[in-house]
C-alpha cells in the first residue's frame, strides 16, 4: 500500500481502531498523522525513568525543558525565555514563559511546577536512574534533613533560581536532557499511574497507548509556539509510533510508503540502499531524502592498563601505538558501514561538537610500516607472551575480526571472544578483561562528558574510565575546564586533554559515527542533528 499516491489512508494496522476507541474509523483523518517505527523497547512515557532513545523520542514528543538544542547544538530558550548566570558562575536564574500550559487540565505552567519537576529527578525515594545529573551539582541534603531546603526555588509564578555547589560549565547542557523535562505535579504524583497516563506541556499529547505494539499522539491545541507566518504549530495532527521488532519488516512498510520516516540501518539495509560511500543509490533519490549528520557516538576498542595487567603485552606503549597505526579506518567505513561513518582521525571526543578544537588533537593515521616497526621495538616475543584478546558481542563481530586481520599484517596475534552484551560488561567492570569493544554516546553534547572518561574520579567499577588512565597533567585540565565559563578556553584545555590520552593509546577509536534518516519526499521540515533528537514539532507532509 502506498499512501502517497491515494485520497485516504487504508487503515493497515489492525491496532490503529482500537487506539482510537471506534470500529468505523474515518480512514482520511490519519492523512495527516506522522507514522514511523521504533524497534527498540519503550517501557515508559515518564521522562524520570527513560533509559533509551526510543524512550527519549517516545517522552519528547509530550514533554519539553527550560532549554533545548538547535540542530547546530546551540542552547536556545524552550519553556524559558531567557537566563542569567551570576558572576561566580553558580547561581543559575530562569525567566519563564507566561503563556505555557499543561495537557488536558489546561493550567498554566508556573515556576513551582519546574521545581516539583527537579526535585522529583533528584530525591532518592524517586529512585530515578536521572538522578545523576544533580548529584554533586546541587546541595541535596533537603532530603536527609528538614533543616536544608531544595537549591531550585521558584521566586515567583515565572522565575525559577537554580544554586550549584560549585560553577558547573556544561549544566545548560544538562538541563536539555529529557530528565530535566517539566512534569504536571498533579498527574505526576501518582507515579505509576503516570507513566502510561503523563501530561506534558508539548506539541503533542498522549491519546493512547498499547504496550509492545503502538502509541497514538494528537496535535496539542493550545501550544505555545508559532511559524514565521502566525500559524500555530504544530503542523501535524498527530503521531503514530509503531513497536515492531523486527527492522527488516519496518524498513519494508516504509519502502511501501507505510511508514513517513525510517531511523537507522542494519547491515542488509544499507547494502541495499546506499553506495560505499554513503549516498542513497540512484534508484530511490526521486522517492526517499537522505539525511546524514555526525552523531556523538564514538566507537573503539578499549585497552585497560591497570598494574593488574602489568605482565600482559597490552602493557607495552609502543604495541598499543603500533596497533593504532595498523588500523587503515577509511577501509572499515567503506566495506563494513558503506561509508557511515567518519573515519578516527583525532581523539577520544567525536565529530560534530561546534568550536571544538579538533586540529589540537593529533590521531593516528594508517601507516604499515609504521605499526610493523613498532612492534619490533616493542621486543615482545608473541610465542611466549600472554595473548592478546578482542572481546566484543555479536553485533560487532565484524569489526572484530577486520581489526584482527589489520593487526595480523602489522605482525600483531589476536584472538576474537564474543559474549552477550550484559557479560561483556561484566567482565569489563570485574577487570576480567582488558581489550574490548565500547562505544560512548553522548549524554549532552559537550567535550567534558567524552573526556571525563579518562578521569582518575572515573576509575571503573565506579565509573567510566575503563582504560584506568590517569596523567596528572590531563586530570588536572579535565577537572579544570567545570569551572572556567569562557568556552573556547574550556575546549581548549580538553583537547589538550584529549590529546594526552591519546598518546597513551589505551583507546583504538575506530570511527565517529553518523546519523542516518531516511524520509519520503512528501515529507517537509525533518532535520537532523549530532545527538539524534527527533523533534516533530515543525514537520508537515505535503503530498
Amino acid at each position: 500500500m502506498n499512501f502517497r499516491n491515494m485520497g485516504q489512508y487504508v487503515l493497515f494496522f489492525p491496532i490503529l481502531a482500537w487506539l482510537i476507541g471506534c470500529k468505523n474509523v474515518d480512514n482520511s483523518k490519519f492523512r495527516n498523522y506522522f507514522f514511523y517505527n521504533e524497534d527498540a523497547n519503550i517501557t515508559t512515557l515518564d521522562p524520570a525513568f527513560v533509559k533509551s532513545q526510543s524512550e527519549n523520542w517516545a517522552v519528547s514528543h509530550i514533554f519539553e525543558g527550560l532549554i533545548e538544542y538547535d540542530d547546530s547544538l546551540h542552547i536556545k530558550p524552550c519553556l524559558a525565555k531567557n537566563w542569567t548566570i551570576s558572576s561566580d558562575g553558580k547561581v543559575y536564574t530562569f525567566h519563564l514563559r507566561s503563556d505555557v500550559f499543561f495537557h488536558q487540565s489546561k493550567r498554566k505552567m508556573i515556576a513551582s511546577d519546574v521545581v516539583y519537576s527537579f526535585k522529583r529527578i533528584a530525591d532518592p525515594a524517586t529512585a530515578s536512574p536521572g538522578a545523576w545529573v544533580f548529584h554533586d551539582r546541587i546541595d541535596l541534603r533537603c532530603f536527609d534533613t528538614s533543616s536544608f531546603t531544595f537549591p531550585v526555588k521558584a521566586i515567583n509564578d515565572t522565575t525559577v533560581e537554580i544554586t550549584l555547589l560549585a560553577p558547573f560549565s556544561p549544566f545548560l547542557g544538562i538541563l536539555a536532557m529529557p530528565y530535566c523535562y517539566v512534569v504536571n505535579p498533579e498527574a505526576a504524583n501518582n507515579q505509576q499511574h503516570f507513566r502510561n497516563h503523563p501530561i506534558g506541556t508539548g506539541p503533542f499529547s498522549l491519546k493512547k497507548w498499547e504496550e509492545d505494539v503502538a502509541i497514538l499522539y494528537e496535535r496539542n491545541s493550545s501550544y505555545y509556539r508559532f511559524d514565521d507566518k502566525g500559524v500555530r504549530l504544530p503542523y501535524l495532527s498527530g503521531i503514530y509510533l509503531d513497536n515492531i521488532k523486527n527492522k527488516q519488516t519496518a524498513f519494508m512498510r516504509f519502502l511501501q510508503g507505510e511508514y513517513d520516516f525510517f531511523n537507522g540501518m542494519d547491515a542488509n539495509i544499507k547494502d541495499e540502499l546506499l553506495n560505499k560511500n554513503g549516498t542513497l543509490k540512484k534508484q530511490f533519490n526521486e522517492e526517499f531524502r537522505l539525511l546524514k549528520t555526525p552523531f556523538l557516538n564514538t566507537e573503539y576498542i578499549g585497552i585497560n592498563i591497570d598494574p593488574s595487567f602489568k605482565n600482559h603485552p597490552l602493557n607495552n606503549l609502543k604495541l598499543r601505538q603500533a596497533m593504532q597505526y595498523a588500523i587503515d579506518r577509511k577501509k572499515l567505513i567503506t566495506y563494513l558501514r558503506n561509508g557511515v561513518g567518519i573515519p578516527a582521525e583525532h581523539g577520544f571526543v567525536p565529530a560534530g561538537l561546534p568550536d571544538y578544537p579538533y586540529h589540537l588533537v593529533k590521531g593516528y593515521p594508517y601507516d604499515l610500516n609504521k605499526a610493523k616497526q613498532l612492534v619490533k621495538e616493542s621486543q615482545i616475543d608473541f610465542k611466549t607472551a600472554e595473548p592478546i584478546i578482542l572481546n566484543t558481542i555479536n553485533d560487532y563481530l565484524s569489526y572484530a575480526i577486520f581489526v584482527q586481520k589489520e593487526l595480523e599484517l602489522a605482525g600483531i596475534p589476536s584472538k576474537i571472544e564474543v559474549h552477550p552484551s550484559s557479560f561483556l560488561r561484566q567482565l569489563r567492570k570485574e577487570q576480567k578483561i582488558n581489550c574490548f569493544r565500547g562505544s560512548w554516546i553522548a549524554d549532552y553534547p559537550d567535550a567534558e562528558n567524552f573526556m571525563v572518561c579518562f578521569r582518575k574520579e572515573s576509575f571503573s567499577p565506579g565509573g567510566p574510565n575503563y582504560f584506568h588512565f590517569y596523567n596528572a597533567e590531563a586530570n588536572e585540565m579535565i577537572n579544570k575546564s567545570y569551572t572556567i565559563t569562557n568556552d573556547s578556553i574550556r575546549n581548549d584545555l580538553l583537547a589538550r586533554a584529549d590529546q594526552l590520552a591519546n598518546e597513551s593509546a589505551v583507546c583504538m577509536v575506530l570511527f565517529y559515527d553518523e546519523s542516518i534518516r531516511l524520509s519520503h519526499q512528501y515529507v517537509k521540515g525533518l532535520t537532523a542533528n549530532p545527538i539524534n533528537f527527533l523533534r516533530l514539532r515543525s514537520v508537515s507532509k505535503q503530498f
